[in-house]
């Protein structure tokens, strides 16, 4: 065989192989994507402030999850601190949080405010978490209400009209 040839096979060789590496590459970045695209957020995590209001609600446990969605939402990687985040979060119910409270044990407490538009209704937080008014007697202006439920409290506060959720208390019911 000669020289010529050989050198000629070699690159063959070369080319098939850089064309099997491109091959291969694309391959791999098209088997990425397809996995990247189908997988989605969970949706049973997602922070909307119809779950701030109800999940804490169905226990402990449920409470420690909606704390780990909020740190998570806002970046908080331990909650051994105590932290006030006032950056705004939009969250999957296109309702805004305009602040996070978390205050770590022994006062172990999760405060949330809730921007006025989106309003979310008072009455219809009322019917979901079944809560009651917190002081005996009404006075005008903002109200506080509670719902107490399997070890945990959730407390909400209204805009002054008393039409909208402004802010969410979380904390155990001690």
């Amino acid at each position: 065989m000669s020289v010529k040839s050989k050198a000629s096979r070699l690159m063959v060789r070369k080319q098939f192989a850089i064309r099997l590496i491109a091959i291969l590459a694309i391959v791999a970045f098209t088997c990425g994507c397809t996995s990247a695209a189908k997988t989605k957020p969970d949706q049973s995590r997602a922070v909307t402030v119809e779950r701030l209001l109800t999940s804490p609600l169905a226990g402990i446990e449920a409470r420690n999850n909606v704390k780990s969605a909020m740190m998570e939402l806002y970046g908080i990687a331990s909650a051994d601190l105590k932290r006030i985040d006032n950056r705004s979060r939009i969250l999957q119910d296109r309702h805004v949080l305009s602040m996070f409270w978390l205050e770590p044990e022994p006062v172990d407490f999760m405060s949330i405010a809730v921007a006025a538009a989106p309003c979310f209704p008072t009455e219809h937080a009322i019917r979901l978490t079944q809560a009651k008014l917190h002081t005996k007697e009404r006075t005008p202006g903002a109200q506080t209400y509670d719902a107490i439920q399997n070890g945990v409290m959730v407390s909400f506060s209204t805009t002054p009209d008393e039409k909208c959720v402004s802010y969410i208390h979380i904390e155990l019911d001690r």
